[in-house]
């Protein structure tokens, strides 16, 4: 196990009489490309705000490389890249140059400005004006930007954004690569699941500033609610049948002329043999997992109706 490069405990953000981050807790393992979803409105902004030393908690902890932000909060952003929100850049000036600009200030070699263009696939419009650039290009910058100085942790807040296709798949690929290249911690916060659920290692999810779930993206998709799909060779008997499966503490329901079982953990093979054993014919059977977006969905449309 790995261990924390980001921890927060009982963290809280009141604005007014809203809390915008309720008592939360995460842990995010080195190495990890983090998966932080929640909608828009969720707290995931202010919960990065508030790790970066960009805003304090009303309550609660925050602990980065086993550090305290409000503490050692100069020595710990010198190991932190950050795309928060939009990218900063200079429209009038070159990709190379505003690269330039922040090489001078962080003090590092002339060599950095070649080795991130490089990296982010910008090398060769380095001397083409940023206002010039597409909107996935000048994303791309602001993640070349956040990499100077080689940081071991990256937080990335809705990084694709307004993006098109391509610009999507763009910013996938150099995540993919960040971390196998450079060995680099990522936090990326989003409400785009199905991005997430592609590159994600880990995942939490939040709404209402709560955090609903914390984990591993298998864990969470084997624990959700999934369908089996049941196709009766007779379906005058369903009524027989779904009594059966009531009995076995399934719920059935008609979709059609087919009956969908719900549940978590279901066994397609389990309720196959059950139902061949009591001598009904089955056409067919097959299993309907939820996607991340589904998963999603429940978890937060469960945290609005409390």
């Amino acid at each position: 196990m790995g261990k924390f490069v980001v921890e927060t405990k009982g963290l809280v953000k009141d604005f007014s009489d809203v809390k915008s981050v309720d008592n939360l807790d995460l842990r995010v393992r080195e190495g990890e490309i983090y998966g932080f979803l929640g909608p828009n409105g969720a707290g995931k902004s202010t919960t990065i705000k508030i790790i970066l030393g960009l805003l304090k908690p009303s309550s609660g902890e925050v602990k980065v490389f086993g550090k305290s932000i409000e503490k050692d909060r100069e020595e710990i952003l010198s190991d932190i890249g950050a795309l928060v929100e939009s990218p900063s850049y200079y429209g009038h000036l070159t990709a190379y140059e505003n690269l330039e600009i922040l090489r001078r200030v962080l003090n590092l070699n002339r060599e950095e400005i070649e080795d991130k263009l490089r990296l982010v696939g910008l090398w060769n419009v380095r001397d083409k004006k940023v206002k010039e650039f597409s909107l996935g290009m000048k994303q791309r910058l602001g993640i070349a930007e956040a990499l100077m100085g080689d940081p071991k942790l990256l937080i990335l807040d809705e990084p694709t954004n307004g993006l098109d296709p391509a610009g999507i798949i763009e910013i996938r690929y150099l995540i993919k690569k960040l971390v196998k290249e450079k060995n680099i911690t990522i936090i990326i916060s989003s409400h785009i699941l199905s991005e997430i659920e592609l590159i994600a290692t880990e995942v939490a999810v939040i709404n209402k500033g709560k955090l609903l779930y914390q984990g591993s993206l298998e864990n969470l998709k084997k624990n959700s609610s999934n369908e089996v799909i049941i196709g009766l060779e007779n379906y005058k008997v369903k009524n027989e049948v779904i009594k059966l499966l009531s009995a076995r503490g399934y719920k059935a329901l008609e979709e059609g002329e087919n009956l969908k079982v719900k549940g978590s953990n279901l066994t397609p093979s389990k309720i196959c043999k059950e139902l061949v054993m009591s001598g009904y014919d089955l056409n067919y059977l097959s299993q309907e997992k939820s996607s991340l977006e589904e998963i999603f969905l429940g978890l937060t449309k469960e945290e609005d109706l409390c």
